[in-house]
This record gives C-alpha cells, structure tokens and sequence, in this order.
C-alpha cells in the first residue's frame, strides 16, 4: 500500500488538472470535502491536506462558510511547474500561450548570450551533443526529449544559477510549445537547422549571434504555433461527412 503522502500527492494532481481543465468547481466552488472523500475514497483528513497544497499554490482561498472557491488564473502560483505542467497539458487561453513565449523570449536568447561568453567546453559539448540527439531522433517523443535536453543545456552553460533553477519551469514551458506545435518533417528539419544556428553560436564564443539566432529560433516557434492553432481550429469547424439516410440511399441505386 502506498504512503498516506503519496495519496495526498496523487490527489493535489488529480485535483489540480481538474480545476485546470474545468472538470471540476465549474460554479466557483469545489464539491464539500465529504463528497470528495466519497468520490475519490480517501479520508477527510488526506483531502484536507491537498485543500491546503492547492490553496498554497493559489488555485482555491478557503473559508468558514464559503468552502473552497477556485481562484482567478492571476492569483495561481503560474511559475511553479507543477501548476506550469498542469496547464501546458490543458488546452490552454491564446493569451497565457502569449505571455509563456514571450517569457521565454526575456530568458533564454540571454542565456544563449552568456553561454557563449562562459559555457565551459564540456557545456557546450552538452548542447552540441543534445543538437545531435535531434538530429538523429527515430520518432516525435525522442526529438522532443532531445529538444529540452538542448535548451537545459543552454540555461546550465550560462553559468548563472537563477536561470538554472528555471529549468522546471522552462520543461513545462516547452512541453505547451511541442503540444501546440505542428510536428510535420518540413518543420522538424527548419527547427533543427534553427537550433544548430544557435548551438554554432554559442561554441564559436560569439554571445550576440547566439542571442540573435535563439531570437529567430522563437519567433518560428511562435509562427508554427499559430499555424498549429489555427488548423486545430479549422479541423474542428469542417462538418462531419455523415452517411446518408438508408431511404435516399435506396432511391439513389434506383
């Protein structure tokens, strides 16, 4: 049997990508902590405390008479990966997409920059060694592994532990992008070439063609995004071709 933190652990998830996704507390309010000990067969007292982690993490306020009422996205913890992977696995608001590239966009050419000026030789074989992982990856899950592998390893050659710590939250960061993404080969290979621009860069010691080529870098991610988004959209518009009535059918053949 597992631990009582592992079940408190499971449910904060569970929770956490059902308030994300609208699965739950669609009034406002999350169900009486009875019925959720009912539904997910956990004590009172486990699902006190997971009240209380994800009331820590700003995605409900608790109080006497009220319950446990879902908060606005503004007040959620957004930089925390735990709340970053449960909405970069949600369909996410074209406005949070916004505000994530253009996080990346102040984090990571300024990484690129100062992986250049002070990426060790064995950091920047890192990055050239993850370049390669891409290069040569057999399907989707492998590019996309090797594709963070090689944005870690530019935060980690900046030589600067602020922007190190903020590899969790980039993970989650590139996780939406590869979600919302289009994945057809032309594109892969245009991805490839962009990020060989900036590993190039970064190994030639030249910080502002690193930070220039990681900007380029973004923007395609941003366009392919869009492109991404929008076909989503057009698929979902087109009506279905249904089969016609079997009657019509029949006056058809006669």
């Amino acid at each position: 049997m597992s631990r009582p933190s592992s079940f408190h652990a499971h449910l904060v998830d569970r929770l956490g990508r059902m308030i994300v996704a609208g699965e739950i507390g669609r009034g406002g309010t999350l169900p009486r902590e009875d019925e959720l000990a009912q539904r997910f067969e956990l004590s009172r007292t486990v699902i006190r405390e997971a009240t209380k982690t994800l009331q820590a993490l700003g995605l409900i306020v608790t109080g006497p008479r009220v319950g446990s009422r879902i908060q606005p996205l503004s007040s959620w913890r957004l930089l925390d990966p735990q709340v970053m992977e449960w909405l970069s696995d949600a369909d996410m608001a074209s406005g949070f997409e916004r505000d994530l590239l253009e996080l990346r966009s102040m984090i990571e050419p300024a990484a690129c920059a100062f992986a250049a000026e002070r990426g060790s030789s064995e950091q920047v074989a890192s990055i050239m060694a993850a370049l390669a992982g891409m290069v040569g990856a057999p399907d989707r899950a492998m590019h996309e592994a090797a594709d963070f592998r090689f944005h870690d390893a530019v935060l980690r050659a900046s030589d600067n532990i602020l922007l190190v710590q903020l590899s969790p939250i980039l993970h989650a960061m590139l996780k939406a992008s590869f979600r919302l993404s289009m994945h057809d080969p032309v594109r892969i290979q245009a991805s490839i070439t962009l990020h060989r621009d900036v590993a190039n860069a970064i190994a030639g010691r030249e910080p502002d063609q690193a930070r220039a080529a990681m900007v380029v870098l973004l923007k395609s991610a941003q366009a392919d995004i869009e492109q991404g988004r929008r076909r989503s959209k057009a698929a979902a518009a087109r009506p279905t071709t249904r089969n016609p009535p079997r009657n019509l059918k029949r006056s058809a053949q006669c």
